[in-house]
């Protein structure tokens, strides 16, 4: 606004108090085109609206018949236009209006001259990109008007011939009152009209551009906090990892003292303890390559740890169950297990992984569905992978499912359904979640390859 300080107040009427200096986008060369194809349709139902009224009133004139089809063709031009060069437009209108108003009197009246008046103002207050330049433009053009209707009024008194024609009227007012009152209130109308819905349609362009900004931002937000869940999910799984690491760890340590007591006195057991050592050694080395796969974020930094209690496993299902019915969710807990030890067999990590998405997944019935009961089982299998050269390939696998609805209002984030996911990928699992078909209901399915048993080894063909 430095270039017309005085003008702050009109041009915060014809802008917006947050960005006042925002310029709406140069029309597409769609748009363009369109603008082309409404002069043309202006100017010709313009000359027809012309030819109509010539047919039958008589109109006195010394300019040639053919005036008037030019003015009425040439009040439509600035239309082809109007949104690349708004202001040029709005002053070559202004100028044939008003020359118009000399040499073809009888053009002004007609609809389709006024409507092109009309749309050139409005479209230099939707389409100018400087809003400055739009209220000096504004300004002056409602100065110009009322100047120019008080000089035809009093010094060229045309209004005084119009008057000598009027014989006899049988309205209220006397005729000049009637005369300079329509025209001031076609004035207004018409002026003002289109000021505000150019301003209007500007406005709409601002909102528009600040509903897209708005919605960019939102996604990059919901990408940012889906990536931090993700990264907490890991750390909070290797935090868990760690426990199991440590538990390894301990056993290698225990192990190998007792070896180094009984190794001359004993070599049988101290060999037995040394296998034992490089048992939970090599399995500790490949936990703990999970536990650096998951601490590092996407930028390469390792992630902090934190102090925390030990965490749980299998054997602690029937109290989690029982800690949802508490809540109001009954839910029916069952196994379906290969051999009866599978659960036990399986890795701590492994445990953990199950117990927690299990723990999500009911957590997910009690937040978002309207059912009061839900069933969850936990099924140990073995699968040959290979018809040539067989492959057996050993799974423990989870399914959650309900029959209710989702409540209303309560849509969440679904980080809590990416969790399990990351969890199940994290050992090379697969997820199946989504409605149930048939339904009504939801349904968590996580398989998850596991070690094979020797019992399992012993009955797989």
């Amino acid at each position: 606004m430095a270039r017309f300080p005085w003008a702050r107040g009109w041009v915060a009427a014809l802008s917006d108090p947050d960005e006042p200096d925002w310029q709406r986008p140069r029309p597409t060369s769609h748009e363009l085109v369109r603008d082309v194809w409404l002069a043309a349709a202006v100017a010709a139902a313009s000359v027809l609206s012309l030819a109509l009224i010539e047919s039958y009133t008589s109109f006195s004139s010394d300019q040639p018949w053919w005036l008037g089809y030019l003015v009425s063709v040439l009040i439509a031009v600035p239309l082809a236009f109007r949104r690349r060069y708004p202001v040029a437009g709005v002053l070559a209108a202004t100028a044939v209006f008003v020359w118009a108003y000399y040499v073809a009197p009888h053009v002004n009246i007609q609809l389709f001259f006024q409507i092109a008046s009309f749309a050139s103002l409005y479209s230099m207050v939707a389409w100018a990109r400087s809003r400055q330049l739009v209220t000096l433009m504004v300004v002056a053009i409602a100065v110009f008007t009322v100047g120019w209707l008080m000089i035809d009024w009093t010094i060229t008194n045309s209004y005084a011939e119009l008057l000598d024609d009027i014989e006899e009227t049988s309205g209220p007012f006397s005729p000049a009152v009637g005369i300079m009152g329509y025209s001031v209130i076609m004035n207004v109308v018409y002026f003002g009209g289109a000021v505000i819905m150019g301003r209007a349609s500007w406005r709409r362009a601002l909102d528009r551009r600040r509903l897209r900004e708005q919605a960019w931002r939102i996604a990059q937000q919901s990408e940012q906090l889906a990536n931090r869940a993700v990264v907490e999910e890991r750390l909070r799984i290797a935090r868990e990892l760690h426990d199991v690491v440590a538990h390894h760890v301990s056993a290698i340590g225990i192990q190998a003292g007792a070896a180094r007591t009984v190794m001359t006195k004993n070599p049988e057991a101290a060999a037995a303890a040394l296998t034992t050592v490089e048992a939970s050694s090599r399995q500790a080395v490949t936990e703990m390559r999970e536990l650096l796969g998951v601490l590092r974020a996407e930028d390469g930094s390792v992630l902090p740890s934190q102090s925390r209690t030990p965490e749980p496993g299998l054997s602690e299902l029937d109290d989690l169950v029982a800690s949802h019915a508490k809540h109001g969710l009954a839910v029916t807990f069952n196994t379906s297990l290969e051999q009866p030890d599978d659960l036990t067999q399986l890795p701590g990590s492994l445990q953990l992984t199950v117990y927690r998405c299990l723990q999500e997944a009911l957590a997910n019935v009690t937040r978002h569905s309207t059912a009061r009961e839900a069933t969850a089982v936990v099924r140990t299998g073995s699968t040959t992978v290979d018809a040539e050269e067989p492959r057996t390939e050993a799974w423990v696998e989870l399914e959650v499912t309900d029959h209710g609805q989702s409540k209303p209002g309560t849509e969440g984030s679904g980080f809590g359904l990416k969790g399990i996911t990351e969890r199940a990928r994290l050992y090379n699992g697969v997820t199946e979640i989504g409605p149930r078909t048939p339904g009504p209901g939801w349904r968590v399915r996580v398989r998850i390859p596991r070690p094979l048993t020797r019992a399992t080894q012993e009955v797989t063909p």
